[in-house]
């Protein structure tokens, strides 16, 4: 048997005892749903360095603070707030259903899906894979994990821990590469997530349609950040730069390129490099930066430099650094007023290169960002309210933030989802527990009911006079 029909056939054997587990105790307490989310967080924070080395390996450079803060910590922090909250949320709620029911009462309940199935990507190959494993099941849930073979070292750290520290019919590890993926989006699910590119969403969401399996996909797109006249100053331009150059910027949320007015382009860039200079004399190197994940990513994010220096279009190196094959490091790179047709600005960068386009209008600006794909978040700096409140409200995108350029996709009271071409479905919050659960009525009839005499055979004058006031109108 070769290594993929190995994989393919641990993954059907993991499905059917999930599938036989869940079954045999379909409805988990409240008490069992929040020690299995204490068993994952326990999990990270007793093996913390172990997952440290384990992105340091597949990055060639992770600095483990960031693992702490954007790896493991969030899914901690979710499993926290999820233990808060999730009483309330698994409370059934009671709906009125008006005088002419009588004494029937309506119920709405929030029940586990089954078995769930979850495509990891290696940009956050521990966060990714964990998180939403606490949203489902906080909802009752059981799992399968598919993390991404594009990060080994995590993966194998993931496999491991979880079959230490779970029993393999509620949360389990299954390796594999593409071609395990291809059968993981096939599979029967009650519930499958993929995060990853647009491209192979599609593919993953073209599978599932097979089972009629409903689907949260988390895809990406290129994440505007509009710097209004007011909004260009050093505060801003610093914290915009902080949260661009996390992971070197291979996070979904990441600000792809920046939209700034004309004539203040130049001050835009200037002030960039100045801030830069002051935090970093020298960034590649640095034990604050992060690796591009492989080789051919970086090639990629290198091609849109040369692309641009190939064209003539100005490129700023703020550091006036050299990109690092070995090392797989490059500097944060500013590409001003690329054409509409070049790379950097078909492709979602993923990397740490910023294309900054200069716009006469705003409403312009605005209008320009919804006549593409809808990113999966849109930024503004400004301290104009009114303006503010229009971007976040018009523009097309899963989330937005004033004045911050990432915190909205990682708040555990926030809920975390695309749109349209970013994706559809949600994880995070309540919302996140919704997603996983399946809402259902219950209607508890009553035998005082009027609903039920207009109904009963033969249809009657009382038929007659409650159709008639249908269309009867409040004075």
């Amino acid at each position: 048997m070769s290594l993929i029909q190995e994989n393919v056939s641990r993954l059907k054997a993991a499905f059917a005892i999930q599938k036989t587990a869940f079954a045999e105790d379909s409805y988990p307490s409240l008490d069992t749903r929040l020690e299995r989310i204490s068993t994952l967080s326990r999990m990270l924070v007793e093996n913390r360095l172990a997952f440290q080395t384990a992105l340091a390996d597949d990055f060639g450079s992770h600095p483990s603070r960031l693992v702490d803060l954007m790896e493991t910590g969030p899914v901690i922090a979710r499993a926290k707030y999820y233990a808060k909250n999730l009483g309330e949320w698994m409370l059934p709620r009671r709906e009125e259903l008006g005088p002419e029911h009588g004494s029937s009462v309506g119920q709405v309940l929030q029940l586990p899906k089954g078995v769930c199935g979850n495509i990891s990507p290696w940009n956050f190959p521990v966060e990714s894979a964990l998180i939403m494993c606490i949203d489902m099941m906080a909802a009752g849930n059981r799992v399968i994990v598919k993390p991404s073979e594009m990060a080994p070292a995590t993966a194998q750290a993931l496999e491991g821990f979880i079959a230490k520290y779970f029993e393999p019919d509620l949360l389990t590890i299954i390796q594999g590469g593409p071609e395990l993926a291809s059968t993981f989006a096939s599979m029967p699910w009650d519930h499958l997530t993929f995060t990853g590119s647009p491209r192979i969403g599609k593919l993953v969401l073209q599978a599932a349609a097979e089972n009629m399996v409903p689907v949260t996909l988390e895809l990406g797109g290129k994440n505007p950040a509009l710097f209004a006249p007011d909004g260009v100053t050093d505060e801003l331009i610093k914290l915009f730069l902080s949260f661009r150059t996390l992971k070197s910027g291979q996070v979904c949320t990441s600000p792809d390129y920046v939209l700034v007015q004309e004539d203040l382009v130049d001050t835009w860039v200037e002030k960039a490099g100045k801030i830069w200079k002051q935090a970093y004399p020298s960034y590649v190197g640095h034990s604050d930066i992060t690796g591009i994940i492989n080789a051919a990513h970086y090639r990629r994010i290198v091609a849109y430099i040369d692309e641009a220096n190939d064209n003539d279009i100005r490129v700023v190196s703020l550091n006036g650094d050299e990109a690092n094959p070995e090392t797989r490091q490059i500097p944060l790179s500013l590409i001003v007023n690329p054409s509409k047709d070049m790379a950097c600005m078909t492709d979602e960068i993923f990397g740490p290169v910023i294309p900054v386009v200069p716009y006469t209008d705003i409403s312009k600006a605005i209008a320009d960002i919804n006549a593409g794909p809808s990113p999966l978040a849109s930024y503004i700096a400004t301290n104009d309210s009114t303006l503010s409140q229009k971007f976040v409200t018009t523009v097309r995108s899963g989330g937005s933030a004033i004045n911050n350029f990432g915190i909205q996709g990682g708040h555990v009271a926030l809920p975390f989802g695309g749109f349209g071409a970013s994706g559809q479905g949600c994880h995070s919050g309540k919302e996140g527990f919704l997603n996983y659960t399946h809402t259902k009525s219950v209607f508890f009839g009553a035998s005082d009911s009027m609903v039920h005499q207009v109904l009963s055979p033969p249809l009657s004058e009382l038929t007659k006079f409650a159709s008639d006031g249908v269309y009867q109108t409040e004075e």
